[in-house]
């Protein structure tokens, strides 16, 4: 799956592709605008909170 993290005050976005099902958990069940805790995601999330904003089912 690929996540576009994207931070609009500054203008910058990165994309990272994340195949581990295990992280990806945290992003199942959930609905637009809802807020999420990143700290699955490893060590370097930790403390991030992330916006579900858009996506795309198409693969």
């Amino acid at each position: 799956m690929k996540l576009n993290i994207a931070y609009p005050t500054t203008g910058c976005q990165k994309v990272f592709e994340i195949d581990d099902e295990k992280k990806l958990r945290i992003f199942y069940e959930k609905r637009m605008a809802q807020e999420v805790e990143a700290d699955a995601l490893g060590d370097e999330w930790k403390g991030y909170i992330l916006r579900i904003t858009g996506g795309n089912d198409k693969q």
